[in-house]
């Protein structure tokens, strides 16, 4: 028998105790280029695959001592890794479909009835062959993928940690110059020194949040718990945007719930989160008219600290409300030209709360105006 074959030169390993049989299936593929190896027992396969990897098994199920369904099951479960496709065709004088249904539950790919066909043994080789090599060409793929993302990671690292060092040294240069500013003709200018360096820090938390995002995303940066009182970080976030909203006339107040206790948490995440969450709503309300809020409650029933940021800006579609904390979608939302939040704030914010065992939420109406709250679970 002479039939063509795309995948010449693949290792088949033969399982069967039946000799005559072994010795049929292999004079069928040696013509057509296959390099064969045999088992005439079960135990002498095992030991095979677990030192060679072959291209495609095929397996006798009816078997003394260890059988062809026991074969396979080993095979899939602790044999081979776990991206590894490598085909099993079980050859059986069963004709039962609770024994197709048994192989095929423990990872067999195709049956063969006895006696064996060779034409029809050549065309279901040679169309799992097929399978196997796209499934090896598109791990290959996804692990270029994977070195090509690892190369993007670490040039983004490298990019993001050049410019911090540059902008550290404006923004100090910008605190000195700040300290004169009462001085100039016009401090409240939109270039005065106090403006110059908010616009600095502005930047520095745009570069903070790409680094820590990556950080927290793999682990690696983990809160800093520390005695937390609200009413401070409110006081200096309220300070920290003093400039424009004063220029822009938008009012900004905040409220703590009295008595409210002093908590634990990452001061800094605390107020980075803060410092996104406001920075976006001054984005999104109207000068004149635009109304910030800064609220802390106790939530007795959860016992968590709830602090909300609302603001009486545009408003998000309800469409976009579940994208906005996520990086990937953050850049498809930009991309037509919806921007709800600066760099990868919001996503930062996420993953912030969350490293502190909390939940953050958004709710919106169009016209209405945003209310992100977030929650910080009290420690014992």
């Amino acid at each position: 028998m002479n039939m063509k074959t795309d995948h010449n030169g693949a290792l088949i390993l033969i399982v069967d105790d039946d000799l005559d049989s072994l010795c049929l299936i292999e004079s069928l593929l040696l013509p057509v280029g296959y390099r064969i190896i045999k088992a005439q027992d079960g135990k002498k396969a095992l030991n095979i695959l677990n030192n060679i990897l072959p291209d495609l098994v095929i397996l006798d199920i009816i078997m003394p001592d260890v059988n062809g369904f026991q074969i396979c099951k080993e095979m899939r479960e602790n044999i081979l890794p776990k991206d590894e496709f490598v085909p099993v065709i079980m050859v059986t004088g069963l004709s039962s479909k609770e024994d197709k249904l048994k192989g095929l539950a423990i990872g067999a790919d195709d049956f063969i009835s006895k006696p064996i066909d060779g034409a029809e043994l050549l065309t279901r080789i040679n169309s799992l062959l097929r399978i196997r090599y796209l499934h090896k060409r598109l791990r290959e793929s996804y692990e270029k993928l994977k070195q090509l993302e690892n190369i993007k990671e670490l040039l983004y690292q490298t990019i993001v940690h050049d410019l911090k060092t540059p902008l550290t040294s404006l923004i100090g240069g910008l605190e000195l110059l700040s300290l004169k500013s009462a001085c100039l003709p016009h401090p409240e200018t939109s270039w005065s020194p106090q403006c110059l360096l908010n616009i600095a820090y502005r930047l520095l938390r745009l570069i903070q949040n790409l680094l820590d995002v990556a950080r927290m995303e793999e682990g690696k940066l983990q809160p800093n718990y520390t005695d937390i009182d609200i009413r401070i970080l409110f006081k200096e976030i309220e300070k920290m945007f003093s400039v424009e909203a004063e220029r822009r006339s938008i009012f900004v107040y905040w409220k703590v719930e009295k008595n409210l206790p002093i908590f634990k948490a990452d001061k800094d995440f605390l107020m980075r989160i803060l410092e996104n969450l406001v920075s976006n709503a001054l984005k999104n309300v109207k000068s004149e008219i635009g109304k910030i809020s800064l609220i802390a409650t106790f939530d007795n029933i959860n016992n968590c600290i709830v602090i909300s940021v609302i603001d009486n800006g545009r408003g998000i579609p309800k469409k976009d409300l579940e994208k906005i904390f996520d990086k990937f979608e953050q850049a498809r939302l930009r991309e037509k030209n919806k921007k709800y939040t600066t760099g990868l704030g919001l996503t930062f914010c996420k993953l912030a709360v969350e490293a502190h065992g909390g939940k953050i939420n958004v709710e919106s109406k169009i016209g209405k105006g945003t209310k992100f709250t977030f929650t910080i679970p009290l420690k014992k």
